[in-house]
């Protein structure tokens, strides 16, 4: 049976063909991205869960409303990386885990930073990450308008953070099981 972190690492070779994909790769590779918790107590609290989670909003935005208006390569770069600000993010503590942010800069914004530092972005991919936690973000809670005209120019923002939501509902409510 092939891992969750083989899974990911074959659909990223197969899906992701631009300069610096294999940089991004070797990166992430460098961190703790493939055993590290997803959260800290909503979703996916242990060793692995961040990359399953990664795993299963990719497989929800292709099943998303907008799915067929972005390349192959766009949803595998949204879907699989949305959540790399969490590579290096957890610290695992005598009692669970605990946020350890050493580059504290906001959780969609961090994404986009750490994927272009390898790899270039174009700007829907760039929006939907930016944006994808959608009204939980930090930046529209305190009354940000940015979010809100972003979504009318970038359908992506809005198939992507449905499939984040839906992935992480269905990890909540299996963990429940």
């Amino acid at each position: 049976m092939i891992s969750p972190a083989e899974c990911f690492k074959e659909l990223f070779q197969t899906q992701i063909n631009r300069p610096g994909a294999d940089k991004l790769l070797e990166w992430l590779e460098s961190t703790d991205f493939f055993t590290a918790p997803a959260s800290t107590k909503y979703h996916g609290v242990y060793e692995g869960a961040l990359v399953e989670h990664s795993l299963n909003t990719y497989y929800e935005l292709l099943n998303g409303p907008v799915a067929w208006r972005y390349s192959a390569e766009s949803r595998a770069i949204t879907g699989l990386l949305h959540d790399v600000c969490k590579a290096n993010f957890y610290k695992k503590t005598e009692t669970g885990w605990a946020v350890n942010d050493r580059l504290p800069m906001g959780h969609g914004e961090k994404s986009v930073y750490l994927i272009m530092k390898h790899m270039e972005l174009t700007d829907d991919e760039a929006l939907a990450i930016r944006w994808h936690m959608g009204a939980y973000d930090d930046a529209f809670r305190g009354g940000s308008k940015a979010f809100n005209i972003a979504m009318d120019r970038c359908p992506l923002i809005f198939a992507l953070h449905q499939a984040d939501t839906i992935a992480t509902m269905r990890e909540k409510s299996e963990s429940l099981q």
